[in-house]
Order: structure tokens, then sequence, then C-alpha cells
């Protein structure tokens, strides 16, 4: 994945973990359950996307060690 499309996913990735935090303030003790579940996994694929990012950076000669 070009970095680009890659900075674009994770700016993405954000303004849905801003949206689910507004959403988890004002929520229900089961909405928020639910909430914080969808939260860990976008920051789950967040991390995955930085470690990507950190693995490409450092070039081929790295991933191979």
């Amino acid at each position: 994945m070009e970095r680009a499309a890659k900075l674009n996913w994770m700016n993405d990735i954000l303004d849905h973990l801003r949206h689910c935090y507004d959403q988890w303030t004002v929520a229900d003790e089961t909405s928020q359950h639910y909430l914080s579940e969808v939260m860990k996994r976008d920051l789950d694929e967040f991390r995955r996307l930085c470690d990507a990012s950190r693995v490409a950076e450092r070039g081929p000669a790295v991933r191979a060690a």
C-alpha cells in the first residue's frame, strides 16, 4: 500500500475513533461496552498500519533479517 493511501486510512481511523468517543461519552453501559470494543479494534488496526510503515521505512534488507 502506498504511503498516501496508508495515511488516509489512518486519518479515517482517527476520525472514527473521535466519533465513537463522542458517542461513548453519552451512551448507556451496554453501548459503552460495544463502543469500547469497536475502539479497541480501530486502535489495533492503527497500530498494524504504524508497524507496517516502520517496516517499509527500514527497507527490504531489514525485513529479511
